[in-house]
């Protein structure tokens, strides 16, 4: 009886080591639409995009919002979406321009070569991208 219960406990102990395991994320996205009560933009429909990604054990958040200069093109993306990149731990801010595809709100920053997926696999992604050519 005594060898069932080290039994147990061992195959117990394998269980959580095996979950302690997993990849640790290291960013993610989401994204929205919504209609202004109030500000320039009331009654205007605003698309955002937000995320988050890990960086030197830092974390960033980032917000993409459609603004009054956001024209949409005939292939369905917004140009001159504005986005802010903070770092939680120090508070420090960078703005950047980007575009933002209306129909899933994938953001893509040139200049960074830097996007924000919401539709990417297990939660979205916010990172950088290497373009083929």
């Amino acid at each position: 009886m005594a060898q069932s219960k080290k039994s147990y406990g061992s195959n117990n102990q394998n269980y959580n080591n095996n979950n302690n395991n997993q990849k640790v994320k290291h960013s993610g996205a989401k994204n929205t639409t919504y209609t202004p009560l109030s500000g320039p933009n009331k009654g205007v429909e605003q698309h955002l995009t937000t995320g988050w990604r890990l960086s030197k054990g830092e974390l960033i958040a980032i917000k993409c919002v459609t603004t009054s200069k956001s024209n949409l093109s005939d292939k369905g993306w917004f140009g001159s979406v504005a986005c802010t990149f903070t770092n939680t731990k120090t508070g420090v801010q960078s703005f950047h321009w980007g575009t933002m595809q209306k129909n899933g709100g994938k953001v893509v920053i040139d200049g960074m070569a830097f996007v924000i997926n919401p539709r990417a696999k297990n939660g979205g992604y916010a990172g950088t991208f290497l373009r083929s050519n």
